[in-house]
Parts: structure tokens; C-alpha cells; sequence
């Protein structure tokens, strides 16, 4: 790697491709993040590799491999990128006349809900700081709170992971979750009194993957073991296909329930809560503007109240008892709790 004796801009951006195509997992997965075809993609990586002087991955018919180089490549070129934000962060605070750019992540399936303010927030805080452009993105769970806490965004919004103990979380408001099933599935036509917990829990289960914090056993339990969607929609689209049981937010399914694409089942014995947080890392810390969007955040999910407005439908479905689970989020049962 003696080629690298100095970092100029082109680097940066041949190391952040490479960082996505290690993030996205191929080559075809970077080239529409991206937006660069698949050849232009290869010359910029192996333009790196030349400029380090090393092989960093493996790519073709056989797939994509990360060699140990490129793993030593990668985590740098992380905390390269992560010392560069908290650079801009410190300096943003130095002359408030000056454009700043504050970059927020927000998980899927959260936008939506009724009962969020997010764009409210970037509403007020704009009035307040006219000079900052916001760049915000939608991803998964899993990815928000790896890049919140490698200090590549300023700010997210989603669920509590306590797997990231450095990470802080502001509660804005409650996400209710039903399990439903479609048509096609066995449990759709069962009436209510018929329809007991035992089959539920025995039912094949689907989940998104980075949240079974909230309740593992059933992806432990090769019975109930389904399939996986990795996000809301893939997810919900996986319950529509008829092949699972699984949770799905109130707000989402609210509009397949009314059309009978989904019926929620018994939320007397099983329904989920899941508070929604403004999340920050470590580097936020020294960010004025990503400090006082949080408060504005907060600010406003406090004056709309813990529960502003719930529909007539889930205003019927939301009545059950709630029992506290790891993470922050609540389940009305547990399902064969196995020793962690």
C-alpha cells in the first residue's frame, strides 16, 4: 500500500465506491446506489487497487468476496469518513453565516405513519437555520444504526438497538404493530373464538431480521422459522403472499385490512409497541444543528401528545394489555422464552 503517500480528492471518491460496493454487497447492488454502470464501476475499483497496491476483493462469476485487505481497507476508509464529518460538524459551528449540510437517516415504513412529525421538524428548524440544507435518506434499521454510529449521519429516526451502547435515544412516539395474515393463509378464515394463542405462536412467522431483538424465539424454532424481509414493505409483501403470520404497523396495514387484503389477529393476545426515536452518536455531540433538530423533534412529538390521533379501526384494535420486552418494545405474549 506504499503507492498511497498521499490522499487527493479523486481517492476519497474512489474509496467511498469501493465502501458502497462492500456495503451493498455486489457489484450490481452498487452500480444503481451509485447510479454508475457496471464497467465504470470496475475501473474505479481496480484504479484504487493500483493506487494501494493491492488486490481488494474478488469479483465475477463466483461472486463477491472481501479479501483482508480490503476488510483493512474498508474499516479505514470508515473512520477516514467518520473523522471528515466530525471535521465539518466542529467547523460548522465556527461562522453561523455559512451553508451547512445536516444529514439525516430515517428508517423505512416511518414516514408514513400519521403520527409523525419529521417534516414538521425540518419545517421549524429551517425557519431557525435557513442556511442548512438537509440531505436525508431512507434505509433500513440495521444499516441506520451502523451509520449513525460510525458518524456518517448527523441524526436518526427509528427504532431502539441496544446493541450500540454508545448511541443515544430521545422517544418521540409509540408504533403499534399487529400480526395479520392474508387471504390465502390457513388463520384468515378462522372466526375470533376459534382462533386461539397456541395458534398463533405454532403459526409460521415472518420477520424483518435486524428486529427480532424483540422477540427471537420464533426464528430460533425451526417450526416457526419463515421467511425474511428485509424492510416494511418486503415484509409486508412476504405476509400478502399468504405464506406467513407476522407483524405489521398499524398505519400500514390499516388500508389492507379495510380492502380485506390482511386481518389482524386477535390483538387481545398478540400485538406489538415500539417507540420510534430520534437517535445520535458519539460525534453528534460537538454538532450544534444535529443537537437542536433532535430538540426540535422532540419539541414536537411533545406537543402533538403521546397518541394524537389513532384511527376508528385502530382505536378498536389497540385495546390489549401490553407486557414489556427486550429493547423498548412491547409484545402482549411471549412466545416460549428460551434462556439468552
Amino acid at each position: 500500500m506504499s503507492n498511497l503517500s498521499q490522499i487527493y480528492d479523486v481517492d476519497l471518491k474512489l474509496l467511498r465506491c469501493f465502501c458502497t460496493i462492500v456495503e451493498e454487497g455486489s457489484f450490481t447492488a452498487a452500480q444503481a446506489t451509485l447510479n454508475l454502470s457496471q464497467s465504470m464501476l470496475s475501473e474505479y475499483l481496480k484504479s484504487l487497487e493500483i493506487r494501494l497496491g493491492t488486490r481488494l476483493c474478488q469479483r465475477g462469476p463466483k461472486g463477491f468476496k472481501l479479501f483482508r485487505e480490503g476488510e483493512v481497507v474498508y474499516q479505514a476508509a470508515k473512520e477516514l469518513f467518520a473523522s471528515i464529518e466530525t471535521f465539518k460538524q466542529r467547523a460548522s459551528n465556527i461562522n453561523e453565516g455559512t451553508i451547512y449540510e445536516l444529514s439525516i437517516g430515517i428508517q423505512d415504513g416511518i414516514v408514513e405513519n400519521p403520527k409523525s412529525r419529521i417534516a414538521d421538524a425540518m419545517e421549524r428548524f429551517a425557519e431557525y437555520y435557513p442556511n442548512v440544507r438537509f440531505k436525508v435518506e431512507i434505509m433500513l434499521g440495521f444499516q441506520l444504526i451502523g451509520r449513525v454510529a460510525d458518524g456518517l449521519i448527523h441524526v436518526g429516526i427509528g427504532l431502539i438497538n441496544d446493541q450500540f451502547q454508545q448511541l443515544s435515544f430521545e422517544h418521540l412516539y409509540d408504533e403499534h404493530a399487529w400480526i395479520c395474515c392474508a387471504p390465502k393463509h390457513p388463520l384468515f378464515k378462522v372466526p375470533d373464538e376459534a382462533l386461539t394463542r397456541e395458534m398463533i405462536e405454532t403459526a409460521t412467522y415472518c420477520h424483518r431480521g435486524h428486529l427480532e431483538y424483540f422477540h427471537p424465539e420464533r426464528v430460533r424454532q425451526s417450526e416457526t422459522r419463515g421467511d425474511v424481509g428485509h424492510g416494511a414493505h418486503a415484509h409486508l409483501a412476504l405476509i400478502l403472499s399468504g405464506r406467513n403470520i407476522g407483524y405489521v404497523p398499524s398505519h400500514i396495514a390499516e388500508a389492507y385490512v379495510e380492502r380485506g387484503q390482511l386481518r389482524v389477529l386477535r390483538t387481545d393476545l398478540a400485538r406489538l409497541v415500539n417507540p420510534i426515536t430520534a437517535i445520535t452518536g458519539p460525534s453528534s455531540a460537538d454538532f450544534k444543528l444535529a443537537r437542536r433538530f433532535v430538540d426540535c423533534l422532540v419539541d414536537l412529538h411533545m406537543e402533538t401528545g403521546s397518541d394524537p390521533t389513532v384511527s376508528t379501526l385502530a382505536a378498536a384494535r389497540l385495546k390489549a394489555p401490553r407486557v414489556q420486552t427486550r429493547g423498548g418494545g412491547q409484545e402482549t405474549f411471549d412466545i416460549k422464552r428460551s434462556a439468552r
